[in-house]
């Protein structure tokens, strides 16, 4: 496995898909904090918890991502040949899962961080409490790697880039919309998702459950992880 993720390493090292998406990350945070800057509006917390809490933008990222690292693979037959050089399928598939996360939440943190220190520039950082700062982070991280595994199984049953990213985007604005537009009924499920827990951390000491958000947050990892692992080992590799 040491010589697969080697090779993981590589490809996304070389990836300029990858490079692609971090580039289009800064563009969109500068453009928007600008804006904001210019209307003397937001300190550097205030944009840690939009980036942070930006849903929409960090499933579309990490579609793409998906599309882009791991669809390619069954299109180049690359999942195949890896078999065929001896590897079983849980190590291929574990060593592009785990480069994966490790390039979701690289992507998480840039929007993040550059978001915040443009506007930190521009008015202040304004909250002092570095331990909570650290505890949302860590949430995020913990909440977007989720995300990630979602993605991931989307992947894995999709096999095309297209198909993946169609079915991520369609299914985070399914949820963004019913967490909006309902109070009651559907909002009662929503809520044990892992987008809605993510949304949750603005209302980080207002009321917000982490006990919650742990579990909702590893239950989504643990089964779609589990998922992924068994459809992967079931699917035809050419």
């Amino acid at each position: 496995m040491k010589d697969l993720m080697k090779a993981e390493w590589f490809k996304l090292s070389k990836s300029f898909g990858y490079k692609v998406l971090c580039a289009c990350n800064i563009a969109a945070v500068f453009t928007t904090s600008l804006l904001l800057i210019a209307g003397a509006k937001g300190t550097g917390y205030e944009a840690f918890i939009m980036a942070l809490t930006y849903i929409l933008h960090h499933a579309v990222i990490a579609c793409l991502f998906a599309a882009i690292f791991v669809c390619s693979e069954f299109s180049n037959r690359t999942f195949g040949m890896s078999l065929l050089c001896g590897y079983s399928r849980k190590k291929v598939f574990l060593s592009k899962l785990l480069v994966f996360l490790f390039g979701s939440i690289c992507l998480f943190l840039i929007y993040t961080g550059a978001a915040t220190i443009v506007m930190l520039i521009g008015n202040g950082f304004g909250q002092k409490n570095y331990l909570d700062i650290l505890s949302l982070l860590f949430c995020g991280i913990f909440g977007y790697a989720a995300m990630g595994t979602v993605m991931i199984f989307i992947a894995v049953i999709a096999k095309k880039a297209f198909v993946t990213v169609g079915i991520g985007i369609g299914i985070t604005y399914a949820l963004l919309w019913v967490e909006t537009n309902f109070k009651d009924g559907l909002l009662s499920l929503v809520k044990y998702t892992y987008s809605y827990q993510i949304g949750q951390l603005q209302f980080w000491g207002e009321g917000f459950s982490i006990w919650m958000f742990l579990v909702i947050v590893i239950l989504t990892f643990v089964i779609t992880l589990a998922g992924s692992i068994f459809i992967f080992d079931k699917i035809e590799l050419k």
